[in-house]
């Protein structure tokens, strides 16, 4: 009976160290942030504009719904898809597409906020890092949902069915850009672009937007649009450069 109950212990403790190893070996190091010499990086700035005619703006259609179309009471909402002020192009995602190579960078800890208010999601227009904390929240007094349609992570979809709720994701895998829906509203839709660096930025009302801390090299940097589609060129940085791109969509 002794001897049983040594061997029962002795296979409970091998199947302990068996599951112990495989939890280890699933478990993935964190990758050390790669170290950046800021004495010699250099900075990128430039402007996004539209040649040509500009389309309207979509207009956003509440589909009966009185709970959002009070919070609008001067009329249907405009969707906030174009934003030109004189040729300067507003909420364009700039970033660098490729020549960083191998580097790691450390992830913000601060989150990206996205926030249903008037049966809109505002900003439209998000950008995060891999690992950086992303919290949707529904500041709405009707409930909502956020589906994240994503082609490199998985896809998500969650409700929050209060006023306040929130929830928090990470992303792991880059992807430019992520569609966002709520399925309850279908006019609602937004966009996230995902990034394995700090290299991007969304251009500003006046088309401006700014790189900083590039490592010396030879970069791809795109602009993203969403009604115009992506532009990409090429560039190479020296130590404590300053360099400016202008990238032109064609309107209508």
């Amino acid at each position: 009976m002794n001897i049983q109950r040594g061997l029962t212990v002795l296979c409970c403790g091998a199947a302990l160290l068996i599951f112990s190893a495989c939890g280890e070996t699933q478990q993935k190091p964190a990758r050390q942030p790669t170290p950046l010499d800021l004495s010699i990086t250099s900075t990128l700035s430039g402007e996004v504009r539209v040649a040509g005619s500009v389309p309207e703006q979509a207009v956003l259609q509440l589909g009966g719904w009185s709970e959002c179309a009070a919070q609008h009471p001067g009329g249907l909402p405009r969707a906030g898809d174009v934003l030109v002020n004189k040729g300067k192009l507003q909420n364009a995602v700039v970033y660098v597409q490729a020549g960083l190579g191998d580097r790691v960078f450390a992830a913000p800890t601060e989150p990206v906020v996205s926030d249903q208010k008037g049966c809109i999601f505002l900003p439209r227009i998000l950008a995060a890092q891999v690992g950086q904390p992303i919290r949707f929240l529904n500041s709405d007094p009707l409930a909502h949902n956020v589906r994240g349609i994503s082609t490199t992570s998985q896809a998500w979809n969650f409700s929050l069915g209060v006023k306040g709720a929130s929830r928090t994701l990470t992303l792991e895998k880059p992807e430019a850009m992520i569609a966002i829906t709520c399925d309850i509203h279908p006019w609602m839709k937004a966009y996230l672009g995902v990034f394995d660096h700090p290299y991007f930025a969304i251009s500003a009302a006046d088309g401006s937007f700014t790189l900083r801390h590039l490592p010396p090299g030879d970069y791809t940097i795109a602009a993203w649009h969403e009604r115009f589609g992506t532009q990409s060129q090429q560039i190479s940085l020296g130590e404590k450069e300053e360099k400016t791109l202008i990238f032109t969509f064609t309107g209508q």
